[in-house]
């Protein structure tokens, strides 16, 4: 078995998942006034229909890998893929383009808990560690190509930019070239399955939290930049692939980021994202704006594969589809809740501006970094003062 051709398939799947929601919206500007008499929210379920649709369909995806091989299942999460995508752009009216979308989350939803499986059913230790970061390399590297694409293309004509999605026919020529055929996972007669540890659920609301900040760039980004003058959907489109893009190099350089900072890790890719949402809220220069998405970017496409990663190895590889499914569902639902909450929080504050919601995103993510630094210093000491005893009593 070639181990490049076979990271080629898997990672292949992996540019088709985590953004695939948020492909056109470079568009979502232009959309808005194609149907005028549609509330500003609703446009924004336009983007975060899928997730709903996507969560409910990752457990169908993990029921379906004890009764099917999980290349098949690949294959018709990509049909489903494809139709949802592609037909958005020819429909009339914004209740057939919501169930275009709607679609568009059942192909997700077979795809996503599987491409981050399948890296655990053929890779082990660090190798495992550092397949997961190009995983989420390629999650971003997908979100660049679609990001870009969609912007140039909405361009012309907001039907245009959901051709994005024909990249899909791609992805599934590379896999039914180099994905094996993996047999369906069978439960064994007799054999008692563990129950999921505790902890994983931790992990799952991690995730919630952290998509749902992150989210509010591609659901506003093409908003913002429209209400505030600041340009076009297409540089809106490249605004939104600059965090995608510092997202694929946080990917591949994960594995390094993580021996620098060690304990404070987490912490520090917090900080990085707070401050990436405090320089966009402050900013009326596109070049700022870049620069602070791409600190959220760069914080978010390292926090997410340590998140996968760590929950690939709470779990026997059994149980691997299973766990990735929770923690997947979460992300997802983080997604689906991310302009509802943003939405409500603008309510409750009395100011509904995106400026404003930034300004309280970055608070936010600065507070939880500075808990997560103290948990860190924390831990360093009890290390040290752990080491000195054993030294103490060594002598």
């Amino acid at each position: 078995m070639n181990k490049i051709l076979l990271k080629m398939a898997i990672l292949s799947v992996s540019l088709l998942t985590v953004m695939a929601g948020a492909a056109i919206s470079p568009a979502l500007g232009d959309i808005a006034l194609a149907f005028p008499d549609v509330s500003e929210t609703s446009i924004k379920l336009i983007l975060t229909i899928p997730s709903v649709m996507i969560i409910p369909f990752i457990f169908v995806s993990s029921h379906l890998t004890r009764r099917f091989s999980k290349k098949h299942i690949l294959f018709v999460g990509m049909l489903f893929y494809l139709i949802g995508g592609l037909g958005g752009g020819l429909v009339s009216s914004i209740e057939l383009l919501l169930l275009c979308r709607a679609l568009l989350g059942v192909g997700v939803g077979l795809l996503m808990p599987i491409s981050t499986a399948l890296v655990a059913d053929f890779f082990d230790g660090e190798e495992r560690t550092a397949t997961m970061g190009q995983v989420s390399a390629a999650n971003n590297l997908g979100g660049v190509v679609l990001f870009l694409m969609s912007g140039f293309l909405a361009a012309v004509s907001w039907r245009m930019a959901f051709s994005v999605y024909s990249l899909v026919i791609v992805a599934a020529i590379v896999v039914l070239l180099y994905l094996p055929t993996t047999r369906p996972e069978k439960k064994v007669p007799g054999m008692t399955v563990a129950p999921l540890p505790k902890k994983l659920y931790a992990y799952g609301a991690a995730m919630f939290f952290i998509v749902l900040a992150f989210y509010s760039v591609p659901t506003n980004m093409a908003l913002y930049i429209q209400e505030e003058g600041i340009g076009n959907s297409q540089s809106s489109g490249a605004v939104i692939s600059i965090a995608t893009a510092a997202g694929f190099f946080a990917g591949l350089l994960l594995g390094r980021v993580k021996r620098l900072f060690q304990t404070y890790f987490i912490a520090f890719q917090l900080l990085l994202m707070g401050t990436g949402f405090f320089i966009v809220a402050i900013s009326n220069h596109l070049f700022f704006i870049g620069l602070g998405v791409g600190f959220m970017g760069f914080g978010f496409g390292s926090i997410l594969p340590t998140v996968f990663d760590q929950v690939s190895r709470q779990v026997p590889k059994s149980q691997t589809v299973q766990a990735m499914a929770i923690v997947t569902s979460m992300l997802f639902f983080g997604q689906f809740s991310s302009p509802i909450v943003l939405d409500g929080i603008g309510v409750l504050f009395g100011n509904e501006s995106i400026r404003f919601m930034y300004m309280f995103l970055s608070g936010s993510m600065i507070f939880v970094a500075i808990v997560f630094l103290a948990i860190a210093i924390k831990v360093m000491l009890l290390k040290k003062k752990g080491q000195m005893l054993t030294n103490k009593n060594v002598s």
